[in-house]
């Protein structure tokens, strides 16, 4: 019995080593092997919250003009899945597996383009830039979707980019982006089931306001 557990410990072991140089791999391929000039000044802005206050702005304005009263629990439903999902990954998760940053790990300092001023002293994963982005997305895909139309899929385009800016300015592994990319999508989902479930508002099922 014991000699079998050491084997499965073994089996387990590798098959993080072989995660993790896969991980240092396709790190090495976004930050270096496909960076490109452009996106060298692009996504250090990109990946900022600064960066995106305008259209947070302006999805609240469009949103208040719209729907008025109706769209405040909204409203506050999409900051509440951020504050949670914020809370989760940083609280919970990153304190938990404490995952060093591969910009303030010494065995990667060799291997890396750091885009940025500096690192930063938190952990890395899961990436919270992604789990954020992917939570607010998949919430508001499941409920002002109809209002985008065949647009709204670029919610999860947004997503994706920001945690890929992630990974090419040098502060995350892929494998933080795309936890972080997983854990959102399910916080968001769940806060949008909650939404719907318990205030049973329709006004977002079609592109009008015809219903108020």
């Amino acid at each position: 019995m014991l000699s079998y557990l050491c084997s499965v410990f073994d089996t387990w072991q590798q098959i993080l080593l072989t995660l993790e140089q896969a991980d240092r791999a396709f790190f090495r391929l976004i930050n270096q092997q496909l960076a490109w000039r452009g996106f060298d000044w692009l996504f250090p802005l990109w990946r900022t919250p600064e960066f995106w206050i305008p259209l947070y702005l302006f999805l609240v304005a469009f949103m208040l003009l719209n729907f008025r009263k109706r769209a405040l629990w909204w409203i506050l439903y999409f900051v509440a899945t951020v504050s949670i999902m914020d809370g989760i990954g940083n609280k919970l998760i990153k304190q938990t597996v404490q995952r060093v940053r591969p910009c303030n790990d010494p065995s990667m300092i060799q291997d890396l383009i750091l885009r940025i001023p500096n690192c930063g002293t938190g952990y890395s994963f899961i990436s919270n830039h992604a789990a954020n982005h992917f939570a607010m997305a998949m919430f508001a895909f499941l409920t002002i979707g109809s209002l985008a139309g065949k647009w709204r899929w670029l919610f999860f385009v947004w997503a994706f980019s920001i945690g890929w800016a992630q990974i090419y300015v040098g502060v995350h592994y892929p494998f933080d982006v795309m936890a972080g990319a997983v854990v959102g999508l399910v916080t968001g989902a769940v806060m949008a089931y909650i939404y719907k479930r318990i205030h049973r508002l329709r006004i977002f099922d079609t592109a009008t306001t015809s219903s108020l």
